[in-house]
């Protein structure tokens, strides 16, 4: 299945910034400088689309990571359709990121009503406000050796954490609890917690490319919001 960019998805109407199909080009080619300069003209818009969905700016930031690590993933299936190839590279991106922002949506969705039966918490007003005229994530699917060579590499680099940090990062990014939550869990302080946390996600930021550490994300979301 092939992915198609389009010229629809840009950040409120914007135009794309010049020069973006060549970047892209570029990048496929495995230009590491080429996807520095792509991350940087898109990053900032990335970003500002993701808080308007999902308004919560920690969970936007991630999202943009899960976006890069994404389009990273599926960036064979990209090619141009329409009359802006630099237009097509940004919709190629904003598509992924809404998908992303949908499925986090609709994560809080289900546990708000778990927690609180007939609270939605206003998501399901911003799941509406979400253009539903894209592809589908079925559309951006990654391919299944090299996602799973990738999980096994952050997989390894966990391995490498003392017991106590890595449960805490499979707790907090696989499970999906809160701090607060892994606290009551483990019966020790939130505070505890968060050294443990904040320990472990920098051994993982000196062991991991950006890339990778953004796969945590993903896996996350594999392992039940």
């Amino acid at each position: 299945m092939t992915t198609t960019g389009t010229g629809r998805a840009t950040q409120e109407g914007r135009s794309a910034p010049a020069g973006l199909h060549a970047l892209m080009d570029r990048y496929l080619d495995g230009d590491a400088r080429a996807f520095a300069a792509l991350h940087a003209a898109l990053a900032p818009r990335l970003t500002a689309f993701l808080v308007h969905l999902v308004r919560d700016t920690a969970a936007a930031e991630d999202l943009v990571q899960a976006t890069w690590l994404k389009a990273h993933l599926a960036r064979a299936r990209f090619h141009v359709q329409g009359a802006s190839p630099d237009g097509a590279v940004q919709a190629w991106y904003f598509t992924i990121a809404r998908n992303l922002a949908v499925d986090h949506l609709r994560a809080q969705v289900r546990d708000r009503r778990r927690r609180e039966p007939g609270d939605d918490g206003g998501e399901r007003d911003r799941l509406a406000e979400i253009p539903s005229d894209l592809p589908t994530a079925e559309d951006l699917e990654i391919g299944e050796a090299e996602a799973q060579e990738i999980t096994s590499r952050v997989r390894d680099a966990l391995a490498q954490l003392p017991a106590g940090q890595r449960e805490i990062v499979e707790l907090h990014k696989f499970q999906g609890l809160s701090m607060a939550e892994i606290a009551a869990r483990l019966r020790i302080r939130e505070g505890a917690v968060r050294v443990r946390a904040h320990r472990a996600y920098k051994a993982l930021a000196r062991w991991l490319t950006p890339t990778l550490r953004a796969l945590l994300l993903l896996l996350a979301r594999g392992g039940g919001a």
